[in-house]
Parts: C-alpha cells; sequence; structure tokens
C-alpha cells in the first residue's frame, strides 16, 4: 500500500510536486505518492503518482529520447479506463512523470489479499479493460506490459497504467538463471519474439491471462519452473481449469497462438458485456471495497499531515508493500476457492530462458534409487546409488572381482555432454576408468541459486548467483573453496563455469572471473560490456568464451562478444537487433535465438552467416556433420537445419516434450506425448524404435543408454532398443514419506556416475542407472 518516507529529512520535492509517501519500485525507479506543494490536499482524486528514475543510474542522451517518445505517447491516451498523464520533466537531472492516483490496489494485490473475482466482476473488469485497450489501439498505441500489477482498482472501476513507459521503468526476471524481458506468465508469444512482433493482438493475449489470474487466483501460464512458463507460452499452453465454465469460452479465444484468431478489443469488450447494460455501480466484492476504504482513508492520512504541517516521514509505515508482480504466487487466495485441480502433466524442457529440467531423486543425506525388477543385483550400464550414510539397495561393493576399481579422470567434463550441448556424454560416460579417483555417492549443501556445474578430474565447479562460485571435492563433495556473489538481481543469473586446464572461468555481473581450481584464488578478471548489460547465456569451444547479452535500458537490442580465455583478448563484438537467447558454439558456428528467430555468427569474426526463419527456441548442434537441431518449436517437432542457411530439411518427433539428444553416430533421442521414447537416424529422419513409457523431464546418451529421467523414476534402455525381458531398467526413489522428489538444473555423467544440481542448494552424485 504505502510506505512512509525515511525519518529526519526535510519534505522532497520533484518538479511541482511533494512527495508523501512511497507507493513502490521498479527494475529503475520509484513511485510516490505526491500532491502540489503550493495546494496541500487531503483529497485522494486531487493526488498524483510521480514516477522518477532512481538516483544511481546514469540517464543519457538516448535514454531521455525514448522517455520524451513514451510521454509523447502516453499524452494521446485517455478515456476512463486509463490513468491520465498529469505532468512529466524529461529533461530534468532525474526525469520523472506523474499520473492520476488510483486510491486503490492493484489486481494483483486485490487477488492476493482477498482472493479471485467472481463471475459478474471479472466479466465487468474485462469489459472495462478490453475498452480502455480499444482506447488506447485507437490512436496507435501498444501498452505492452499488460499484467495484474498495471491494473489499479477503483471505485468506479480499473484502470490501466504504465503504456510503453513500463519499458523505461521496469525489466523483471523470469529464470534464475537468465534474462527475459517482459513480464513473466503475462507475455504473449509474440513478446518473446521482440518488440517490433507485437501487435494490438499482443495485449489481448495479455489481457486474456489477467482475466484468468483474476477469475482463478493464478495465472494460466503458472509453472514453478520459469522455463517451463515460457515453454507453455509459446504453445500457447494455458491452464484454464481454475476458471469459471461461463468465462472460459472468452479467455480461450484471447490466449490462441494465432494473433489473428483472438478478438479485437472492442469485439472482447462486446463479448464481456453480453450486450447487457452496465451498472453505474461498479461490483466489487465485499473484499475489494474494503481494500479500496483502507486506500482511501491511508491517503487521507498522509494528505492530512502535509496540509498541517505534521511530519509526514515520521508515520508509520500503513499498509504492506506488495510484490510488483504474482508471477508465483506463494500463498492462495484468503477467500473461499474450487476445489484443487490435479496439475496436468506437460512438457518442461530447455526453453527460451535456456533453462534445461532434470530431474532429481534426492534428499539431504539420502539418494537412493531402487530398482523395480526381482533380481536385486546391478545390470545394464549401472547399479542402484545411495549416498554417504546410505540404506538398503547399495551398490556392487567397488573393487570386487566383478567389478573393478576406476581409474582416475583425466579429463574436463562440461555439462549438456560438452561440443553443441548434445546432451551426449559418450563411452566415458559409463566407463569407470573415467571416473574421479576415490569417488562414492555423496550430497553436499552449497548456497541457493546454484548453476550447472563442470567438472575436472579432481574439482567439480558450481556458480552461483552474483558471482559465486564453489569448488567441491569430485570424490567425496567436500567443500574444498568458496567465492561469495554479489547478488544483483538481474546481472547476477548463475552462468556454467568455463574450465580450461587448472583454472575455472565464471561470468558473473563484472564480467569473467578467474580461478585456480585447486584453491579457488582469483587470477584474473576480463570486464563485461558494461552495466547496462546482462548476461543470458555463455558457451565454451576450443578456449574462447562465447557469450551473449540484453540491454537493459533499452529492452530491444543484444549482443554476442567472443573472448580467448588465454589471455583475455575480446576477439570480436557482434550487436544484435534483438534479444538473443543462449549461445551454442559448434562446427565454426556460433547459433543465437533472437527471440525465437535462429542466427548463425562466424565463429572467427562473429560476423552474421546465415538467419533462418523457422521458429526455434534452442540449439542442439551434431558437430559430426554440422546439422543444426531446432528445439522448442510451436508444431512440438524438432526441426533439423540446414548448417549453412538455416533451412529447415526435415523435423523428427510430434509432441516432443524432452531432447533431443544427439551422439556422434547420429542418433537421436526424444520423448514424445505421453512419455513415448523414440530414436531417430540424424540423416535420414528414419525412426528406429520406439518404446512406450510415463512422461519425462530429460533425455540423456550415456554410453550405449539412453537415459530418461522424470520426477517419479529414472529408466535405461538399450541405445539399440529394446529388446524385451530386462534390458529395460527402471528406478524409483526410496525416499522418506515426508519428502518429495525435486527437479534440478542440469546433469553431467562421468565413468557411471551422475552429478545432479537441485535449486535449492544441493548438489548431488551418485550411480548413473
Amino acid at each position: 500500500m504505502l510506505e512512509a518516507l525515511p525519518p529526519g529529512q526535510p519534505p522532497r520535492l520533484v518538479g511541482p510536486y511533494r512527495l508523501l509517501a512511497r507507493i513502490g519500485a521498479g527494475g529503475m525507479g520509484e513511485v510516490h505518492l505526491a500532491c502540489r506543494a503550493d495546494v496541500p490536499t487531503a483529497d485522494p482524486h486531487r493526488m498524483v503518482a510521480v514516477k522518477t528514475v532512481r538516483e544511481d543510474l546514469e540517464v543519457d542522451g538516448d535514454f531521455r529520447t525514448r522517455f520524451r517518445r513514451e510521454i509523447a505517447a502516453a499524452r494521446t491516451v485517455d478515456g476512463p479506463g486509463v490513468a491520465r498523464l498529469v505532468d512529466a520533466d524529461a529533461d530534468a537531472p532525474s526525469p520523472w512523470l506523474a499520473t492520476e492516483y488510483v486510491p486503490g490496489p492493484s489486481l494483483a494485490e486485490a487477488v492476493v489479499r482477498s482472493g479471485a473475482l467472481p463471475v459478474a466482476a471479472v466479466r465487468a473488469l474485462g469489459g472495462a479493460l478490453a475498452r480502455a485497450l480499444a482506447d488506447v489501439h485507437g490512436v496507435e498505441v501498444l501498452h505492452r506490459d499488460l499484467k495484474p500489477a498495471n491494473v489499479l482498482l477503483g471505485a468506479a472501476g480499473p484502470k490501466l497504467i504504465d503504456f510503453g513507459i513500463a519499458q523505461a521503468f521496469e525489466a523483471t526476471a523470469l529464470t534464475s538463471t537468465g534474462l527475459v524481458v517482459g513480464s513473466p506468465g503475462f507475455m504473449s508469444p509474440e513478446h518473446l519474439v521482440g518488440s517490433r512482433a507485437v501487435v494490438p493482438a499482443s495485449d489481448v493475449f495479455c489481457l486474456g491471462a489477467v482475466l484468468a489470474f483474476a477469475a482463478s487466483g493464478h495465472g494460466p501460464f503458472h509453472d514453478e519452473e520459469m522455463a517451463a512458463v515460457i515453454y507453455r507460452i509459446t504453445r500457447a499452453d494455458a491452464e484454464l481449469s481454475g476458471v469459471p465454465p461461463e468465462l472460459r469460452p472468452v479467455v480461450e479465444r484471447c490466449l490462441r497462438l494465432d494473433p489473428t484468431e483472438r478478438p479485437s478489443a472492442g469485439e472482447l469488450a462486446s463479448l464481456l458485456d453480453e450486450g447487457g447494460e452496465r451498472s453505474a455501480v461498479f461490483p466489487w466484492p465485499g473484499g475489494v471495497l474494503s481494500l479500496l476504504a483502507e486506500y482511501g482513508e491511508a491517503a487521507r492520512s498522509v494528505g492530512e499531515a502535509a496540509s498541517s504541517g505534521a511530519g509526514v516521514a515520521d508515520l508509520p509505515t500503513l499498509g504492506p508493500v506488495v510484490p510488483y508482480s504474482p508471477t508465483a504466487m506463494t500463498d492462495r487466495p484468503a477467500a473461499p476457492a474450487a476445489a484443487p485441480v490435479e496439475p496436468r502433466r506437460r512438457p518442461w524442457g530447455a526453453v527460451v530462458a535456456g533453462a534445461v529440467v532434470v530431474a532429481v531423486l534426492a534428499t539431504a543425506g539420502v539418494v537412493l534409487l531402487n530398482r523395480t525388477d526381482d533380481s536385486g543385483g546391478s545390470g545394464g550400464s549401472g547399479g542402484s546409488g545411495g549416498s554417504a550414510g546410505g540404506v538398503a539397495g547399495a551398490p556392487t561393493t567397488p573393487g570386487s572381482s566383478e567389478d573393478p576399481a576406476p581409474a582416475t579422470l583425466s579429463r574436463v567434463v562440461l555439462p549438456y555432454g560438452g561440443t553443441g550441448r548434445t546432451n551426449d556424454f559418450g563411452a566415458a560416460g559409463t566407463e569407470r576408468s573415467s571416473r574421479p579417483a576415490g569417488w562414492s555417492p555423496w550430497t553436499a549443501e552449497v548456497e541457493t541459486g546454484i548453476g550447472t556445474c563442470a567438472l575436472s578430474p579432481k574439482v567439480l565447479v558450481c556458480p552461483g548467483s552474483g558471482g559465486a562460485v564453489t569448488g567441491l571435492s569430485a570424490a567425496d563433495g567436500k567443500q574444498l573453496w568458496k567465492v561469495p556473489g554479489r547478488g544483483e538481481g538481474l546481472r547476477s543469473g548463475a552462468q556454467y563455469p568455463a574450465v580450461v586446464g587448472d583454472t575455472a572461468y565464471v561470468t558473473g555481473p563484472d564480467g569473467v572471473v578467474s580461478y585456480g581450481l585447486g584453491d579457488g584464488k582469483e587470477r584474473g578478471r576480463i570486464p563485461g560490456p558494461g552495466a547496462d548489460w546482462a548476461v543470458k547465456g555463455t558457451d565454451l569451444l576450443d578456449g574462447v568464451l562465447y557469450s551473449s547479452y540484453v540491454n537493459m535500458r533499452d529492452e530491444r537490442t543484444g549482443l554476442v562478444t567472443a573472448v580467448r580465455l588465454a589471455d583475455g583478448e575480446k576477439l570480436w563484438q557482434t550487436p544484435l537487433d534483438a534479444l538473443p537467447e543462449q549461445p551454442v558454439a559448434a562446427a565454426g558456428r556460433v547459433y543465437v535465438p533472437l527471440g525465437v528467430v535462429p542466427v548463425a555468427l562466424d565463429a572467427r569474426t562473429g560476423k552474421e552467416a546465415a538467419r533462418g526463419k523457422e521458429s526455434c527456441g534452442g540449439f542442439v548442434v551434431h558437430e559430426k556433420s554440422g546439422s543444426v537441431l531446432c528445439t522448442h518449436r510451436q508444431d512440438g517437432t524438432v526441426g533439423v537445419l540446414d548448417p549453412a542457411t538455416l533451412r529447415l530439411r526435415r523435423t523428427l518427433g510430434t509432441e516432443v516434450s524432452a531432447g533431443p539428444a544427439v551422439n556422434a553416430d547420429g542418433l537421436v533421442a526424444v520423448v514424445s506425448g505421453g512419455g513415448t521414447v523414440v530414436t531417430y537416424d540424424l540423416e535420414s529422419g528414419r525412426e528406429r524404435w520406439w518404446e512406450a513409457g510415463e512422461s519425462a523431464d530429460r533425455v540423456y546418451l550415456v554410453g550405449d543408454r539412453v537415459v530418461t529421467s522424470s520426477k517419479e523414476r529414472v529408466v535405461s534402455y538399450p541405445a539399440s532398443g529394446p529388446g524385451g525381458g530386462d534390458d529395460v531398467e527402471e528406478y524409483r526413489p526410496n525416499l522418506p514419506d515426508s519428502v518429495t522428489a525435486q527437479t534440478s538444473g542440469d546433469a553431467l555423467a562421468a565413468g557411471g556416475a551422475v552429478f545432479l544440481t537441485l535449486p535449492d542448494g544441493l548438489v548431488v552424485s551418485g550411480y548413473l542407472p
């Protein structure tokens, strides 16, 4: 609600306005309740909301130019459903603008505090917002950031705020390991392509998501993993079971994947009004009316204090500050809700944000996978696994005549199977001679926010947020050293470490920092492109680190850089005309999606070598043939692209939910539909074999096995295809009743051991099935 200003300070003026209380803050600015300094008032309807740029940010000429454009656009927007722009100054030392103050909660706060709205209120809300959008689109302005936090509830109805100005003030994170500009859960598929693809129908899509949130208490694309949210948006895979049946058809039309199939804002208003007359009194439920009264009283209190000359700064905080955007609510609404709905199983996968989800069958102190067959022994490529202090079902004892002791791992194992991110760990994934010396299953506690780890012969290097990095003993998981992070929010996403020789290179807010593998001592720094840039992803090839960045200031452009790690020399820096995703370096190219547009850069020069027309959320590159596998396509297939032109050669699979993984021989493995494992020949596209199963989150190629994993189980198949009997091995977690299986970021395999990361601060190493 309202937060008191710091005590002991004189009244603060912004232009002709005196700040009364703090309303909230975004990524680059703050919002305050204010009134004219020469006309103090206690009437909330005569107050304004003043937005200012943070004083610690440098404001250059380009920023002011964009700010002036956005002010001009906002001045053209008027009507009963929008918060009118009152005043602005783009030339002030800290640019500011003032809009009419709406003494009421945001839709986000209203739903969090008083529950989902009844059908009549949602109809009235949607009709009013649709008419407001129609007015906005009528003057050729796009909102571009329509979400519950940008809908304010007033006594006479809702009002929209932040028309494009949101791009000057906000930048919202979507994943814990990267950055996607926008508002998670309330973006349209076009938002993921870039600002140039956003059209009026994009605002309608966002409004549909907002109405689903208002009617059910959660967004239609809500999921525990931000990567899954983006994946579902790209397919318009909306969860609407909590939306009342009488509203669902209208919301479904708004959330169609094809923008041309969505209603216009005016048509949507007619659908929601149902031809009936609108009531003079807005049908807010009792919970919202109570919040309106609370907001009005709070504003009157600070206004009276200012009018009387009392120190507003001495007032206590008047109400809780609600999170800016309810993209992942931790508590359900307080109001009575419908019976809980069993969540649908849906594909997660590595999506636009570049995150890859791997099922982890582990808890602190216990890591155990039990076979479901009756043999009781180990088979296939490995045995059951347990952690230190384990329980029944331990693997065959290392060192026995049937299980010779391993030699020492002598190479670096990078995540995702190394070059091309193929998820293939090769023969070394199962050969015990590639296991770290002295290894046995272990579990280690590290800080939360851990990212993907890399394995050297003796040290597992795991990055964290804000440039943090931890070195763990590969043999037993003991912490060898740790470097704390800076925790800088948007610019602090963990990037997997590039390990070369005895040095680990970790990308953080200040660029690339190198550490000694044995002791964690800093050896050098390679500066990044600057404070305006947030790293999105990195990839290592032949000692060169390729990194993609997004511009936090204009949110429309990006960079890809190439740095030679041996001497820190920047080989090239290529500007991009849209927001880049995770780069993949292989076969002399650097492949990077611009939104979902595939682009190939020459790895030596950084010059654009090809730009495709297929929609791609990520890439897997088969280095031997150069073929590029295009993932997370809207039609649910995996595209095989020509490496020179990025033209589509063929597609593999249907309803692909995990994968692909591809080995050097061209075997491609995916998980389709409800859990069917399917393999293909990369060159011909011919299906090799399939096996029906349950849903899976991840698929690997490890030696002569295809391994899938999910929350419920891990299944291992012969790469040549199941032949019946017990050649398909199934493992299930043996966890305490009070523990639920969790998911992790990524995994890597070496010598029959698997190393997994948990986002809540655990690293687990156990026997690979």
